[in-house]
């Protein structure tokens, strides 16, 4: 069968096609467009590089219109007029931000609006009132910064890859030799790992006895804590400033020091040739004591205890007087005191009489009373003679007997201590040469020496 095609309906057909497509892309375009729109001038300052006509207008992530036109201000060439057609419903302020961003480094740059102080009017909304356009300074984009000062941090980053391989140039040799030095180290070690074990073993166990130290440390740094807190902070003090005089006194008296060393140094020759003299005498008294005859010595022996008996003796007798010199101070005191008083009314006496001679030879005038007030005034004069003499010896006398009562009986008390002392010694030293006499011939190191009588060949 033949089929008659009717062209005219073909035509049409194709028409409504087209027209439909048209008609979706059309209402895909402008599909998320509701509402009134309005123009918005952005106003971006330096670079809008990457930014072109259509690029999306975002708020906050949400697009809300497409640029239109971009142009150079001409007042500010510093400035790139960007005109935008968004949304009127937009909440777009006067304290709005916009900057210019970019969807990955390789992305798509867009306009991005953001916050902005709902208390201030919506500028879409006045310039659709006013049949113009609103306008919007945005801030400087921080990735048009980057792509500004792109070719500065590329330089510096050459700068730093050549620095680094200067310095790996520098540092290759060191380096190699470190890593020689540390495979030597590892070789020595795997050599010497029976030595290792033992030293941490040896380690191991010092970490132990350090453990046990730590314990004791802290009871005697408690210690230490307690002492320090009972020590009073002045009397620290008061030791600082003695320390502090002392060394002034020391660094004073350092001019004396070296002759004191010279003297020192004298003294400490003089020793050595005393030492060397000693020598010399005790070689001569073993000579002596050789050729002493055990009989005489033991005779002299018996005379000397004899008189360190008597000497005893007398040295109680002595102590005995000094005793009672001390028991009766008192009473020696008391008598220089009356001797004193004595002659001091002595020559109170003869003041008076004196002056009563004066007036009975006032009122005698023959030659025989002169005569009696003439040897009266010289008995007088004698009274008076004995008692200056009287009191020229009493200061003495009473000086003398009290440095005797003083120092005097402290030094005859360190005379017979010493005396007894003495003795002591002495019988000592005899009760010894008694029960060993031949220490007096051979010395005290032991046995007499024998000998067989053989002759050495």
């Amino acid at each position: 069968m033949e089929t008659k095609a009717n062209y005219t309906l073909v035509g049409v057909f194709t028409l409504i096609v087209m027209v439909a497509a048209f008609g979706f892309v059309y209402w895909m375009a402008t599909f998320g467009k509701t509402g009134q729109t309005a123009q918005l001038e952005i106003r971006i300052p330096g670079s809008a590089g990457g930014l072109s006509v259509g690029a999306p207008v975002l708020f906050n992530g949400i697009r809300v219109g497409a640029v239109q036109s971009l142009t150079i201000d001409g007042v500010d060439p510093n400035f790139v007029l960007a005109m935008t057609q968004v949304r009127a419903s937009a909440p777009v302020y006067e304290t709005t931000k916009a900057k210019l961003g970019i969807q990955g480094l390789t992305g798509q740059a867009h306009i991005e609006l953001s916050g902005g102080d709902k208390t201030g009017p919506n500028i879409l909304e006045q310039a659709v009132e006013k049949g113009s356009y609103a306008i919007l300074t945005a801030d400087e984009s921080s990735v048009t910064n980057l792509l500004a000062t792109a070719e500065d941090i590329l330089g510096r980053v050459n700068s730093a890859v050549k620095g680094i391989e200067e310095f790996v140039e520098t540092a290759k040799g060191p380096l190699t030799r470190t890593v020689e030095n540390a495979e030597k180290f590892s070789d020595a070690l795997a050599a010497n790992s029976d030595g290792i074990s033992d030293f941490l073993k040896n380690v191991s166990s010092l970490s132990e006895t350090i453990e046990n130290v730590s314990g004791k440390l802290e009871t005697i740094v408690t210690r230490a804590d307690q002492l320090i807190a009972a020590v009073e902070p002045d009397k620290v003090a008061a030791i600082v400033d003695n320390v502090e005089k002392v060394t002034a006194d020391v660094a004073k008296a350092s001019p004396e020091i070296e002759p004191l060393v010279e003297d020192l140094k004298v003294a400490a020759s003089n020793f050595a040739q005393l030492g060397e003299e000693a020598s010399a005498v005790l070689s001569r008294a073993d000579t002596l004591i050789a050729s002493i005859d055990p009989e005489k010595i033991q005779q002299t022996v018996d005379n000397v205890a004899a008189a360190s008996e008597q000497a005893r003796e007398g040295i109680a007798s002595i102590t005995t007087v000094a005793n009672t010199i001390e028991n009766r101070t008192d009473q020696i005191n008391q008598i220089i005191t009356n001797v004193g008083q004595l002659s001091s009314r002595l020559n109170d006496a003869a003041l008076k009489v004196q002056t009563t001679l004066d007036k009975v030879d006032g009122f005698l005038g023959n030659g025989d009373a002169s005569g009696l007030v003439a040897e009266a005034k010289k008995t007088l004069q004698t009274f008076q003679q004995v008692g200056e003499k009287i009191n020229a010896h009493i200061g003495p006398i009473a000086s003398n007997l009290q440095r005797f009562t003083g120092s005097g009986l402290r030094d005859f008390d360190a005379l017979v201590s010493e005396a007894r002392r003495s003795i002591t010694r002495i019988e000592r030293t005899f009760t010894k040469i008694g029960d060993d006499p031949q220490s007096l011939l051979f010395g005290t190191s032991g046995d007499v020496k024998t000998y067989d009588g053989r002759r050495r060949r």
